[in-house]
C-alpha cells in the first residue's frame, strides 16, 4: 500500500549530502498499516510526505494508520494530501500521530468544517478547490491566543509545544519562549536542529551573536534543515557588513513547520 517515491537529500554547506532530509511515499494499492508503519519506522528520513489523498480517504484506515504509528513508537514529522473530506477524529489522529502540515482540495461545502478542525488542532494547511485552484483565502495564519489554544487542547503533544515557543518569539515576547520550547523538547520534539535553529533566533534577538552562531553550527551538524543554513548565511552576511559594529539587530528566521 505505499512506495518509496524519491528522498531528497540535505546537501549541506560543503556537499556533505549524507542525510536524508525528508522522503514521499505513495499509493501503491496492497500492503497493510503494519507493512506501512514497520517500513516508515526504518527509514532514516527526518520527514515524511503522504503525497497521496487515498491514504486518508477512509477515515477508518486514516485513523488505524496514525493509531498503529503511536503504538510502534514512530515518531517523526509529516504532511500528507487530503482530497476527501475529513472527520474532526480524523485530524486529531493525524496530528498526534506528528503530522504538521496538510494540502486539503475540497469542494467548497467541505471547507468550512476543515478549516475548523484543523485550524483547532494547529495545522499548517492550505484548502483549495478540488482542481487546485485557490480559495479567496487559503492559508491559515494563528494568533498566539490559537497556538495557546491548541497547547492546551493538547497539552502532551510536542508539536503544539514549539508551534506556540515559536509564535511567542514572533511576538517578541521572548521571555515566554523557553517555557513551551523546554515542555516540547521533554516531550520528544524529533526536530532537535529546529530546537537549536529557535534559540539562535532567540540569542541573536538578545544580541548574543556568538551564541547564535555556536547553536546554528551544532544544528548544522546534526541535521542540517534548510532553515538553518539560510541562518547562517544570514548572520555571515551580517558579520561581514559589520552589523554587530554599526549596530544594526541580527533577526534569524524560525522555523515552526518542518515539512
Amino acid at each position: 500500500m505505499y512506495r518509496e517515491n524519491k528522498a531528497v537529500w540535505s546537501e549541506g554547506e560543503v556537499g556533505q549530502g549524507n542525510n536524508v532530509l525528508w522522503s514521499t511515499v505513495s499509493w501503491a494499492g496492497s500492503g497493510s498499516i503494519r507493512d506501512i508503519v514497520s517500513w516508515i519506522a526504518e527509514q532514516e528520513a527526518r520527514y515524511f510526505v503522504f503525497e497521496d489523498g487515498e491514504f486518508f480517504a477512509n477515515h477508518a484506515w486514516g485513523i488505524a494508520l496514525c493509531r498503529r504509528m503511536r503504538v510502534m513508537g514512530v515518531n517523526v514529522l509529516w504532511s500528507a494530501v487530503l482530497e476527501n473530506a475529513p472527520s474532526r477524529e480524523l485530524l486529531r489522529e493525524m496530528r498526534l500521530a506528528g503530522c504538521q502540515h496538510l494540502t486539503m482540495r475540497l469542494w467548497p461545502d467541505a471547507a468550512d468544517a476543515a478549516y475548523e478542525w484543523a485550524h483547532e488542532f494547529g495545522f499548517d494547511f492550505r484548502i483549495t478547490h478540488t482542481d487546485g485552484m485557490p480559495y479567496a483565502t487559503d492559508r491559515v495564519s494563528y494568533t498566539v491566543a490559537d497556538r495557546e489554544a491548541a497547547a492546551e487542547a493538547l497539552p502532551g503533544l510536542h508539536t503544539v509545544q514549539f508551534d506556540l515557543a515559536v509564535a511567542y518569539f514572533g511576538a517578541r515576547r521572548y521571555g515566554e519562549v523557553m517555557r513551551p520550547l523546554g515542555k516540547a523538547m521533554t516531550l520528544g520534539f524529533p526536530a532537535n536542529e529546529l530546537c537549536l535553529n529557535l534559540l539562535a533566533c532567540l540569542s541573536a534577538a538578545k544580541h548574543y551573536p556568538d551564541v547564535a552562531a555556536g547553536l546554528l553550527d551544532q544544528a548544522y551538524h546534526g541535521w542540517p534543515h534548510p532553515v538553518v543554513m539560510r541562518n547562517r548565511r544570514l548572520l555571515r552576511s551580517w558579520l561581514e557588513s559589520g552589523g554587530d559594529v554599526k549596530g544594526v539587530r541580527l533577526m534569524l528566521e524560525p522555523e515552526s513547520q518542518a515539512v
